[in-house]
């Protein structure tokens, strides 16, 4: 007897199976897969112990107003999150970095935010001493990803303002952009998170091993987006950056211990860390309202789809791996019922369907 089969809906890469759904997990990662000091006079780069970060306000000379900024990834992989669920196959609830301050009583602590014209000349005074510790992502340029991206890649292409990984952040509609020059560009830059030190008062020197946190908030428009797609990849890269003035060898610049340091290598609890808690999304079946096969092979199918997803209706004789073959593609433009119809005269059928994010 011929049948006909109809398979649950997979994302992504095609995987084999459904992502677990509603248990909430929390991983904690306690050092970078890779830590770069980003500054164009890093003639180290991806080995030094400590990573500064400084401003080369005011008036930079044809420097980032983010001059020295500290740049570093957590394989997620390796940790034991899935990737390649696809970015919408992540549902994350929260999510902290830390990092510690590597030199003594060089800066004042201040966990608040400065808006942009209370740096430089002739701005408005800063209401509170010091300055915040930033947290945002990292983006890439001239060919490089987070993929591909090491820590002893180039710094740039040529210019030295536009390096090749930089703080990354996202403007009001989501749409990403680089704040190494938030200030000369005249807006703030809105950092993901402000680095607090549990327990210290606002305005005092910072010791050196001073733990800051990091706690990202992720409802700032483009934030979560990122974070599930670094999760998808397998690497989520930050970087940290200040507007600390800073002089040659000197000023009130700040630095971390990076995972390169001695005391990391001796000790293993002086290179930035990552803890999230997140959750896999039940995927959802494809509602099918009508699978069937005629006394002359033509098969006609019907199911429901949505606006944001590319659709791939597929056939296989036997579920193998290999076996796979494209039948047909849908993009729907609004929520609605899709068809199918085809001759398919095989003794036995099974058919699933595909669902990826479309491409902007």
């Amino acid at each position: 007897m011929d049948k006909i089969y109809i398979v649950l809906l997979m994302t992504g890469a095609f995987l084999s199976g459904l992502a677990v759904g509603g248990e909430s997990i929390t991983v904690e990662i306690l050092e970078p897969a890779a830590d770069r000091w980003m500054y164009s006079a890093n003639s180290t780069p991806g080995s030094r112990g400590q990573a500064s970060t400084f401003s080369a306000l005011p008036g930079g000379g044809g420097d980032n107003d983010r001059f020295g900024q500290f740049i570093f990834s957590f394989d997620t992989v390796a940790a034991g999150i899935p990737a390649g669920r696809g970015a919408d196959g992540y549902e994350i609830t929260s999510l902290e970095v830390t990092a510690r301050i590597a030199q003594n009583n060089l800066f004042l602590y201040d966990p608040t935010v400065d808006k942009w014209f209370t740096y430089g000349a002739g701005g408005s005074p800063d209401e509170d001493a010091g300055r915040p510790l930033e947290l945002h992502g990292t983006g890439f340029r001239n060919g490089f990803s987070a993929m591909n991206f090491a820590e002893n890649s180039a710094y740039s292409g040529g210019s030295p303002v536009m390096r090749n990984a930089y703080a990354l952040g996202f403007d009001e509609g989501g749409l990403p952009r680089d704040v190494s020059d938030n200030v000369s560009d005249g807006y703030d830059g809105v950092s993901w998170a402000v680095g607090e030190i549990p327990g210290m008062t606002p305005r005092a020197r910072v010791p050196i091993d001073s733990v800051v946190r990091f706690q990202i908030d992720l409802n700032l428009p483009g934030v979560r987006e990122y974070v599930a797609r670094g999760l998808n990849e397998g690497a989520l890269w930050f970087t940290l950056s200040s507007l600390h003035p800073a002089l040659q060898q000197a000023g009130e610049f700040v630095s971390y211990y990076t995972k390169e340091s001695p005391e990391h290598q001796l000790f293993g609890d002086s290179a930035p860390t990552m803890e999230i808690e997140y959750a896999m999304v039940e995927e959802e079946e494809p509602v099918f309202t009508t699978f069937e096969r005629d006394g002359s092979g033509v098969v006609s199918l019907t199911f429901e789809g949505q606006p944001g997803f590319v659709y791939e209706l597929q056939v296989s004789g036997d579920m193998s791996p290999e076996s796979w073959e494209e039948v047909d593609t849908f993009t729907p433009s609004a929520p609605g019922m899709m068809g199918w119809e085809g001759v398919r005269t095989e003794p036995r059928l099974f058919f699933r369907i595909c669902r990826t994010p479309a491409m902007p």
